[in-house]
């Protein structure tokens, strides 16, 4: 009878422990983000830089080398449209 007590109290000790040390773990902190903005099409973006330096439309291909290489440069200077 002893015997059996004595296993009762060591089994409900151990259960005791396991609880009491495990404790509750905090919930693992998650950072919310903004939705990631679509790429804009390279259309979108050719006819933004027309709009923003005043020129007709014209498709890319048929502007002088200089023209090409000034729409090259302002998309390097707006690292928000890549």
């Amino acid at each position: 009878m002893l015997l059996k007590k004595l296993h009762f109290c060591l089994l409900g000790a151990a259960l005791a422990t396991s609880v009491l040390t495990t404790g509750c773990q905090p919930a693992p902190q998650t950072e919310v983000s903004q939705p990631a903005q679509p790429a804009q099409s390279e259309t979108v973006i050719y006819n933004r830089w027309e709009t923003e330096t005043h020129r007709p439309h014209k498709e890319i291909e048929q502007r002088p080398q200089e023209e090409q290489k000034a729409y090259h440069d302002w998309r390097q200077q707006h690292p928000e449209i890549h």
